[in-house]
């Protein structure tokens, strides 16, 4: 306390956690770290203390009043209702408490916008209203009141309310972001560009100056944003970081070369003996770098460090020249680098993210989360460290907390498009389509012509049936005139007629698409795919034929021949037409595939097997050739092979959930030691929680072989139930029925595999187990006259 109140944060935060380790329900401790967190702009901190205090104190109204205000503002609302609701029952009869009134008509309105009830949700904005009106600091109210007046598309009415939010909470960036809207929706471009320019002074930590020059951008004033960035260059007195940012802005725009002339012009004016003339030394051979010079870039980065003292630029140079050699496969030199630069300064953000990427890599998720824990408290809005926090989360199974992360990552990067796509991608992989579409619109609002933003946008309409609001995104994408924006366009309007089974005008809408982009193959693809869907195998053909005929030698028509002629079983024709194609294109991946699946379709394995061979000697590194010889690896019977061939894919992308699914599971299910099966739970602890049968059957069989039955069984019997026909499925399951004392489940299930091993003659190594087990357990059996 006394640390704090001298000004001394970081020492009373230090103190206050050897507090906690003595006693954690200390409740002074909690207040306190409550309040710092919230004056270090940390709500989830705080929130963190509060819920903790409502644990351990249930009937401290007062933290059980900050705990679902916070909560709301997080949109935690589930967490919200509960800590309002044990507020509230705490008032004497009869008393209300306005700022839990506040959290109960938040809920109640974002219910009502959920369920699409207007008149409620306007009910709702009323009461929000009227209550306002004696406690105008209340910024629950003010989120209602600008919602509302969104939805009724009243933007002179939401300015009123958002100005009305800034005037009470001038620190809150949500806000502004909001007025940016409904100012774009009024045309007003001045005063978005006045704001942005405003904003850029207000949150100067923040990357508001990425989103003016964005701006600038999409309104096609690049000569704006670069003069923008110039004015930020005082002549006299010129900041580094400022000419770094124009630098890059120059590489983004004009490409790196531009950059490079730049930087040469920088330098020219930089002496020797001047203190940034190393980090102009690194970003130009940095450009080198990009620009394909990757030796003599290397041996410049090399030289600069070899001459440099230790310095916060120093290390900001270290860590450029790691990124560089990492790129390349240096991972040894890069990771030593990393290694210097945290012996100098344990606390380096950039550093310790580094470090943490490779532990999640490694599968050492925990160790990585202690990392991003220390990056965090020294920069509590890095949005790539949240979102390093989030892959940390998934690869642990915190499937929740991930997603927690991603949500933080978003706001911290002040809606940006990447952090918003992947935390929206993240809430469609759930079904939670409204939440999607929320985050999306909010970075929509600041980036109104990003194709990306637009697709991912449309894909949830899509997959809510909104038509009417699909075809508005289609219309946006048509107005932005790019190749790209036209192709996401036309992928819609194709979802939009088959999704209203609109079959015939689908068809003649990919047909003249095809006409149009010049025998485009995609679009021909499509409009295949659909008379063949219809049955319809001699139109498809008939089409194809014509097509060809136009541009007989377009590999990609030539592909999809060979394709409709296996169909009809005309395999040697479609052989014929793939060898051809090998023979002008050795290396392609897709065409080894399409001749092994055509081997396959016409029944002759060993013929498809050595086509995979032979394609793994034309393209050795072929992520796809190499997975399926590790499956065909595990269909004969080669275990050991097909994990060899897995681990090698694993380390070349540990991402991977089907490579660390089927890399696990074997691991499991054969080999017997201890570290081996303490490994295939560190890779497939990402599964928990999925509905994958595959996955769970990874998960639950890892679990059970750890003693953990009944979590084990809560997997393994819907994944047995999901995978009927597979063998390895269902003798997970019987072995662990087994385990579980339930012999009489087992016998049945141990039939069943049985039954399977005879009908598909797999060669699996458990069969005589299985045969085994079963007389085993009829042997056990009662007898009908006991």
């Amino acid at each position: 306390m006394a640390l704090y109140e001298e000004g001394d944060v970081a020492r009373a935060i230090v103190e206050m956690r050897n507090v906690f380790r003595i006693d954690s329900t200390h409740r002074e401790g909690r207040l306190l770290m409550a309040r710092i967190e919230m004056e270090r702009d940390n709500p989830p901190g705080a929130y963190g203390h509060y819920r903790a205090l409502t644990e351990q104190f249930p009937d401290d109204f007062e933290a059980q009043r900050a705990a679902a205000e916070l909560a709301a503002e997080l949109n935690d609302w589930d967490a919200a209702s509960m800590h309002a609701k044990a507020a509230a029952e705490q008032l004497a009869e009869g008393e209300t408490d306005p700022v839990i009134r506040s959290v109960e008509l938040g809920a109640a309105y974002r219910a009502a916008r959920q369920e699409n009830d207007l008149p409620a949700a306007r009910e709702i904005a009323e009461e929000a209203g009227e209550l306002l009106q004696d406690n105008p600091d209340i910024v629950m109210l003010r989120r209602i009141r600008v919602d509302d007046r969104f939805a009724a598309q009243d933007w002179e009415g939401a300015l009123t309310e958002i100005d009305g939010v800034i005037a009470a909470t001038p620190d809150d960036q949500s806000f502004y972001l909001l007025r940016l809207t409904a100012l774009d929706q009024l045309g007003r471009s001045d005063e978005i560009e006045a704001q942005l320019r405003d904003m850029v002074d207000r949150f100067p930590e923040d990357d508001i100056r990425r989103v003016l020059v964005t701006w600038y951008m999409e309104q096609d004033r690049a000569s704006d944003a670069e003069a923008y960035l110039r004015e930020q260059i005082d002549p006299e007195n010129p900041d580094a970081i400022d000419r770094m940012v124009l630098v890059t802005f120059l590489s983004q725009l004009r490409g790196a070369e531009a950059a490079r002339s730049e930087i040469d012009t920088i330098l020219a004016d930089t002496p020797d003996d001047s203190p940034d003339r190393p980090l102009f030394r690194s970003v130009a051979a940095s450009l080198d770098f990009d620009l394909g010079n990757r030796d003599a870039a290397l041996a410049e980065m090399q030289d600069i460090i070899a001459g440099s003292e230790p310095s916060d630029q120093t290390r900001r140079i270290k860590i450029t020249y790691a990124k560089m050699l990492d790129s390349t496969g240096n991972s040894v030199g890069a990771r030593a680098l990393v290694e210097e630069v945290l012996e100098e300064d344990s606390s380096n953000v950039e550093a310790l993210k580094m470090r943490a990427n490779w532990m999640i890599a490694d599968d050492s998720p925990d160790e990585a989360l202690v990392e991003l824990r220390r990056a965090l408290d020294q920069a509590p809005r890095d949005a790539e460290v949240l979102t390093l926090m989030a892959q940390a989360q998934e690869r642990l199974g915190s499937h929740e907390l991930s997603g927690e992360m991603l949500a933080l990552a978003v706001e911290a990067s002040g809606a940006a498009a990447e952090e918003s796509l992947r935390y929206a991608t993240f809430l469609v992989q759930d079904d939670r389509l409204l939440p999607a579409e929320s985050v999306l619109i909010d970075a929509l609002r600041l980036q109104p012509e990003n194709h990306m933003i637009l697709a991912a946008l449309g894909n949830v309409y899509v997959r809510l049936e909104d038509w009417g609001r699909t075809q508005g995104v289609i219309d946006a994408l048509q107005r932005l005139d790019s190749e790209e924006a036209a192709r996401v366009a036309n992928e819609l309007t194709g979802q939009v007629l088959a999704g209203q089974n609109r079959q015939s005008e689908l068809q003649s809408f990919l047909e003249q698409l095809a006409g149009a982009q010049g025998s485009d193959g995609q679009a021909i693809a499509a409009a295949i795919r659909l008379r063949v869907a219809q049955g319809d195998l001699d139109g498809a053909m008939e089409y194809l034929n014509e097509r060809l005929a136009e541009n007989p030698d377009n590999p990609g028509l030539r592909l999809i021949s060979a394709a409709l002629l296996s169909r009809e079983d005309r395999h040697d024709e479609a052989r014929t037409t793939l060898r051809e194609l090998l023979q002008e294109f050795p290396d392609n991946q897709q065409l080894w595939m399409a001749l092994y699946n055509v081997n396959l379709a016409a029944g002759e394995p060993e013929a498809a097997e050595e086509v995979l061979q032979e394609g793994l000697q034309e393209v050795p590194d072929g992520v796809v050739l190499r997975f399926t010889s590790a499956v065909e690896a595990e269909r004969n019977g080669d275990i050991e092979n097909a994990i060899a061939v897995y681990e090698s894919l694993y380390e070349s992308n540990s991402g991977s959930l089907v490579v660390a699914n089927n890399l696990a599971s074997l691991i499991s299910s054969y080999r017997e030691d201890d570290e081996s099966l303490q490994r295939a739970y560190a890779i497939a602890r990402r599964l928990r929680g999925s509905e994958i049968p595959q996955f769970q059957d990874t998960y639950g069989w890892i679990a059970a072989r750890l003693g953990n039955i009944d979590e084990a069984l809560e997997y393994l019997e819907p994944s047995a139930e999901g995978l009927q026909d597979d063998a390895t499925a269902q003798y997970h399951l019987a072995r662990t029925y087994v385990m579980a004392g339930r012999e009489e489940d087992a016998l049945e299930v141990y039939r069943r595999t049985l039954a399977i091993l005879d009908t598909n003659r797999r060669q699996l190594p458990f069969r005589e187990e299985v045969v085994a087990e079963i007389s085993r357990l009829e042997a056990a059996e009662p007898s009908v006259d006991n």
